[in-house]
């Protein structure tokens, strides 16, 4: 982890001693931050400004990025609480990671589970497949008007129900930049 420290307006002798008090502090901040899979940068910034001392905490780390700026009466406490700011974020953001992760795990798990027990014919054997299923609503539209849905969506394909025909059908991209359609036998 790489840490910076800018001082603005502080002696070079305090400024020593506020860098290593922020060094010993900040290996708190390293048990929320994965650095051996994000290179991972904060940057501090100390500032005085007449009576009043404000320290601004920078943290990078991959998708992790937070910020916090505390104004104290003391350097010192200025520092301890924006990095209990950073560290109450960065425990708000890993949690909120994980409960997404699990959330998205055990919704895969109940889809690929209802799926195979609809489709008890097909299994699939190996265990490397990543399986996203998509709910939608197919609307009864004539292929012109799924062609334009799918241009206004942006979208690559689009399932519909054909209004001609009754059948499900599927208005896809190209790789050639043109336009297909898929319609069952």
């Amino acid at each position: 982890m790489q840490v910076t420290v800018t001082t603005r307006h502080i002696e070079q002798s305090r400024a020593e001693h506020l860098r290593t008090h922020i060094l010993r502090k900040i290996k708190r901040v390293e048990r929320y931050i994965r650095a051996e899979r994000n290179p991972s940068e904060v940057k501090v910034v100390l500032s005085m400004e007449k009576f009043r001392n404000i320290a601004e905490i920078f943290v990078n780390s991959g998708d992790l990025k937070t910020t916090s700026t505390v104004e104290a009466d003391d350097m010192r406490s200025a520092i301890d609480r924006a990095i209990d700011s950073i560290i109450k974020q960065l425990k708000r953001l890993t949690e909120k990671k994980i409960k997404t992760k699990r959330r998205i795990g055990m919704r895969s798990k109940e889809e690929i589970a209802s799926l195979s027990r609809s489709q008890q014919s097909s299994t699939i054997e190996d265990d490397t497949y990543n399986i996203r299923v998509e709910k939608t609503q197919s609307k009864p539209m004539s292929v012109e008007e799924a062609i334009l849905q799918l241009k206004i969506s942006g979208m690559d394909f689009l399932v519909f129900l054909n209004s001609e025909s009754g059948m499900i059908n599927v208005v896809y991209k190209r790789k050639g930049g043109g336009l297909g359609l898929v319609t069952p036998r």
